[in-house]
């Protein structure tokens, strides 16, 4: 049987099914997080910054089960940052591939800047908190801006203890939302 691109699909030797051409990737075991790596890591960071122009420093964050690593200056962080966020996670991608590579381990990384993520989580968890409220006190569904799995988990976890509130996602992709909704809500009939 030939796939979208002419090429003939094998049948797995496993279970005979097709599998589309995929390349099936063989799941890693997590880096185990050392003193040693982590410092390895914050070199590796710092190499980076440095050949951006930026004279910066790195220090070490705990965090469970991920190298955490914080970026520090007196200059303003705008450009390690990216708008919303946006250089700062694909710094944090890439420095977790090049680990991973290095190591042949999957490495997970943190990064922040001045804890602008730190900040970011704070201001999602107030407006998830007001959203609550204005359900609850108006019997409203309050559907909130699209945001990152990572974002919308925060909500949910943020929310899971009001008890007269409950919470969902809708949507695909990037446009995907929490929907913050009075417990029970049931959407009456307009005439």
């Amino acid at each position: 049987m030939f796939g979208i691109f002419g090429k003939k699909e094998e049948p797995s030797p496993e279970t005979g099914e097709q599998n589309n051409g995929e390349v099936e990737r063989p799941q890693r075991e997590t880096l185990e997080i050392t003193p040693a790596i982590t410092d390895n890591a914050r070199l590796l960071l710092l190499d980076i910054l440095k050949t951006m122009g930026l004279d910066v420093d790195v220090a070490i964050r705990e965090r469970e089960n991920a190298i955490a690593l914080e970026i520090t200056g007196a200059d303003d962080l705008g450009i390690v940052i990216g708008k919303s966020g946006t250089t700062l996670h694909a710094l944090q991608l890439l420095l977790s591939n090049i680990l991973s590579r290095k190591y042949q381990k999957k490495a997970f990384v943190h990064l922040d800047a001045n804890d602008y993520k730190v900040k970011q989580e704070q201001q999602i968890i107030a407006a998830a908190s007001d959203a609550a409220d204005v359900a609850e006190r108006e019997n409203v569904q309050i559907v909130l801006d699209p945001m990152t799995s990572a974002e919308r988990r925060l909500v949910h976890t943020a929310l899971q203890s009001r008890p007269g509130v409950e919470t969902y996602s809708r949507g695909v992709g990037r446009t995907r939302q929490v929907v913050v909704s009075p417990k029970g809500f049931k959407k009456e009939k307009s005439e």
